[in-house]
């Protein structure tokens, strides 16, 4: 059994209340996002990545059905236009 802190019940409440909405159709921003990368002016860089974290990547791409690479591009792109943080 799982248990929950305050705040994940206090989520979980919220979700079965009706409280959330979906912001659309998961395959059409897909589909969207995968637009503009292909349609983004590129620079082939090279970079060391450690097995194990390229085998992750691979399998999150793998189970959102987009090629890794992409998957790759696109965690840059949020970083860099400072959608997601790195926590150093």
């Amino acid at each position: 059994m799982i248990v929950l802190d305050n705040e994940e019940k206090e989520i979980l409440q919220s979700v079965e209340n009706g409280e959330w909405q979906s912001k659309g159709d998961i395959n059409n921003r897909l589909q969207e996002l995968q637009f503009f990368i292909k349609n983004q002016k590129k620079k082939a860089i090279s970079i060391r990545v450690n097995e194990n974290d390229i085998y992750e990547l691979k399998k999150k791409a793998l189970e959102n059905s987009i090629p890794y690479q992409n998957l790759i591009q696109m965690l840059i792109h949020q970083f860099a236009s400072n959608k997601i943080k790195l926590v150093i």
